[in-house]
């Protein structure tokens, strides 16, 4: 159901995006920095993902309801960890409304 709109496409196997080797080459090269990040599972992938990319100084904010988890009742404690570690967070509708 997911329209393909690139074909930049990236594997993982670990919960860090920054662990798949073509997705660190492809944002190396192209000298990206910025990020907006969405995902699954706000306390496994996207947490790793938002740490280790803050760590490496990104840019990173997170899409807030654009994430999700099997336990949806730790998704508030996620977002202050993630903003505890450098990340912005805003939502959607912030986002389409400030371009």
């Amino acid at each position: 159901d997911m329209k393909i709109v690139s074909n930049n496409i990236f594997e993982k196997s670990k919960g860090n995006a920054l662990t798949s080797e073509n997705f660190a080459d492809f944002i190396r090269k192209n000298e990206i920095n910025e990020f907006y990040i969405t995902g699954a599972d706000a306390i496994a992938c996207v947490k790793s993902t938002v740490f280790n990319m803050c760590r490496e100084n990104f840019k990173v904010t997170v899409i807030s309801d654009g994430i999700t988890s099997y336990d949806k009742r730790k998704i508030d404690e996620m977002l202050k960890y993630y903003e505890k570690n450098g990340c912005k967070i805003i939502t959607m509708n912030e986002l389409l409304n400030s371009e």
